[in-house]
């Protein structure tokens, strides 16, 4: 039950931060790209759990399944990664106060 409800938040984060992204690229260009890169990515990854493993409509968790978790989490951790990076990039890139 976790692991199908972190499907579906995964699918909303990765609309937020791709949101996100897209704003920064329109207010400055510095780090947005990154942060909608990572976002895209994170998104992917969350979209192909979700359609592809569809572990609520029954499937059984066998070994398989559970492998294709463990890619979904890493490339979904990459991609969270490079938004952090385009985050910071952004950070330093503000004028000083």
């Amino acid at each position: 039950m976790i692991t199908n409800a972190g499907l579906v938040a995964g699918v909303i984060i990765g609309l937020v931060f791709v949101l996100a992204g897209i704003l920064l690229v329109r207010r400055s260009g510095r780090g947005g790209g990154m942060v909608t890169a990572g976002a895209l990515l994170y998104l992917g990854s969350q979209l192909y759990g979700l359609f592809e493993l569809r572990p609520f409509l029954g499937r059984p968790f066998d070994d398989a399944w559970s492998e294709q978790i463990s890619t979904i989490v890493a490339l979904s951790t990459v991609g969270l990664l490079v938004c952090a990076a385009g985050i910071v990039a952004h950070a330093l890139a503000l004028k000083k106060l």
